[in-house]
């Protein structure tokens, strides 16, 4: 997605194809704060963007977040303001305030859509919640070396994930994460 400010030009070819779902695997702003004030704000300006309602209002939204979205580049675990950046992502994407997804440490979700004997399960993971500290090269400060002792789901989400995928009824399984 766009930095805040930048156009949304890429929603209006969207909106056109007439989607039954757009999908949003994350970076859908481009905080980067610790300010939670300025967060509303950034989701705010990303809700009042002609292309983004117009999406909205035309096509079901569903989505997850990455690390812009969570709270800063390439952050995980450790980012101090993830419960309320969860949040704040939970709003953007309309998840009602009773939705047990709001009870749950991440943003993780599953959707089914479709007759029965033609289902499809959209299943979203959460891979910044609880993702564990990764080691850039000290040498091109580029690029990051894999934590082989890391979790990236947590505990619970793999809990949660398994649990989803037993007790389907769906004949096609989707499932996304944002990295």
């Amino acid at each position: 997605m766009q930095r805040p400010g930048g156009p949304t030009a890429a929603l209006g070819p969207i909106r056109a194809a007439e989607p039954d779902l757009w999908i949003w695997m994350g970076d859908n702003v481009y905080a980067d704060t610790l300010n939670m004030t300025a967060l509303d704000s950034i989701y705010a300006r990303q809700n009042r963007r002609p292309g983004h309602r117009a999406l909205r209002e035309s096509t079901r939204v569903i989505g997850t977040w990455n690390d812009h979205d969570h709270g800063a580049n390439d952050a995980g675990r450790s980012y101090p303001k993830r419960d309320r950046s969860q949040a704040h992502v939970l709003d953007f994407m309309d998840v009602l305030e009773d939705h047990p997804g709001r009870e749950r440490a991440g943003v993780c979700s599953a959707h089914t859509y479709g007759p029965s004997g033609k289902r499809v399960k959209v299943i979203l993971l959460d891979t910044r919640y609880h993702r564990d500290p990764i080691t850039r090269d000290p040498i091109s400060g580029q690029r990051y070396f894999p934590n082989e002792e890391g979790d990236i789901l947590g505990e619970a989400q793999w809990e949660w994930l398994k649990r989803e995928l037993r007790t389907s009824t769906a004949q096609v399984h989707l499932i996304g994460t944002s990295i």
